[in-house]
């Protein structure tokens, strides 16, 4: 699942020994990095790794909220369907068994029977069963990129955390299976609100659909969120659809953005830029604080989700935006750049902002800078360029992935008077 390439090295297991109240998957999986770890302690070694990583830049202590949950947390996971693997090669000819799960920690195309994941969202192993009797009685066979052959692909798992609401996807290539039986092994281990099937034609095993049909349900669940602040709490409704973007730690997110508030609050600006936006979580959180804001985004459907959730909660003055960032900050620094009164929150994905988009970033001197980074290590890459026209004022983290090596970090970045 690639979720541990995140900070380095990892905490001494003070259990002194095995714990059975670890998952049965742990040490195999690739999911999980430290459960054998005291939580406290994973707190600690994250902010002694942003302590080492960002030694150079900033001599402060940098805070980690922790997780509200660390176990269940997750309200998204997307298990691969995959041909088992044997330690000893099998004989030519020999089909392979199917298994829906994750991959093998450190073998990324070796993957594995998982019975259950304590991260991802509760219930989830009775639907697994449920899966791998449905594909044996139906006669159904992973996708083999080698071969290309073969159905299955993934099984995507959407909760709302405070909804309660469920959603399942079942992501195949091209052809034919008994979706009334698919429809009822779901309804008998894990009913779901939003049933769907996708087509993927592509060699990669990956959770996404070129097309989509619902095969039960509504077409869309609904989150929640309860953003924190010191006058109360801002809450909120997102649509949550198979493909769409949304933090997968709810209860995390509600820190994260408290914490993305605070900061509009204390900076106090009248017209917020939000860049990569997504489905507006960040926007949405904010817009009560300002007079506008306008909410960049490059993928199409999450910029729809965002103009659905700003009517879906009442908020006129979020203005979203579709396109590409380096073609966006280009545009802006042609028209006469940033108006006055304003801040910029960038919130790019894991490998961080594209060398161009960052060039145009630092030309419009942003007056107050919001960096929100899921790759503390591309942030400490990209923090020289940034440092030679703002200073860095602030760093704190969140964590969103309890047993993993991920933190999310966020900068605060102020324009030098010399800029």
């Amino acid at each position: 699942m690639g979720y541990n390439e995140g900070l380095a090295g990892a905490p001494a297991n003070t259990h002194g020994g095995p714990d059975p109240f670890l998952c049965p998957h742990f040490g195999e999986c690739g999911g999980c990095a430290f459960q054998d770890v005291p939580y406290e302690e994973q707190l600690a070694h994250k902010e002694a790794q942003l302590r080492t990583l960002f030694d150079a830049f900033w001599g402060g202590a940098i805070p980690v909220a922790p997780s509200p949950d660390i176990w269940h947390y997750r309200n998204k996971v997307d298990f691969s369907f995959g041909r088992k693997r044997y330690p000893e090669p099998p004989p030519k000819g020999f089909e392979r068994e199917t298994v829906v799960g994750f991959r093998r920690k450190g073998k990324w195309y070796w993957p594995l029977d998982i019975a259950e994941c304590r991260i991802g969202p509760e219930g989830t192993s009775s639907l697994l069963d449920g899966v791998r009797a449905w594909l044996r009685a139906e006669g159904l066979r992973a996708f083999d990129s080698r071969q290309k052959e073969g159905l299955l692909k993934a099984l995507l798992v959407r909760v709302g955390v405070r909804s309660g609401q469920r959603m399942v996807a079942l992501i195949t290539g091209d052809g034919a299976f008994n979706k009334t039986s698919f429809v009822e092994t779901v309804a008998s281990t894990y009913p779901a609100d939003s049933l769907w099937h996708a087509v993927y034609r592509g060699m990669a095993v990956i959770a996404f659909g070129e097309e989509l049909d619902l095969l039960h349900g509504v077409p869309s669940i609904e989150e929640h969120l309860e953003v924190p602040d010191d006058s109360g709490v801002r809450r909120l409704r997102f649509r949550i659809s198979p493909f769409s973007f949304f933090q997968t730690n709810t209860l995390a997110a509600e820190t994260l953005y408290g914490a993305i508030r605070a900061w509009v609050r204390q900076v106090s600006p009248s017209i917020l830029y939000d860049l990569y936006g997504g489905s507006g979580g960040i926007a949405l959180s904010c817009a009560d604080l300002v007079d506008n804001v306008v909410s960049v985004e490059s993928v199409a459907t999450a910029t729809e989700d965002g103009r659905y959730n700003a009517a879906a909660n009442g908020v006129e003055n979020v203005r979203f935006e579709h396109q590409e960032m380096r073609h966006y900050l280009r545009e802006t620094r042609d028209e006469g750049g940033l108006p006055s009164g304003h801040a910029v929150i960038v919130d790019p994905p894991r490998a961080g902002l594209h060398p161009k988009a960052l060039r145009r970033l630092i030309e419009l001197r942003p007056a107050h800078l919001l960096y929100v980074s899921c790759k503390p290590t591309v942030l400490a890459s990209e923090l020289p360029a940034l440092l030679d026209t703002h200073r860095l004022v602030g760093l704190q983290a969140v964590d969103m992935f309890p047993h993993t090596g991920h933190v999310e970090v966020l900068a605060r970045l102020e324009l030098r008077q010399d800029a």
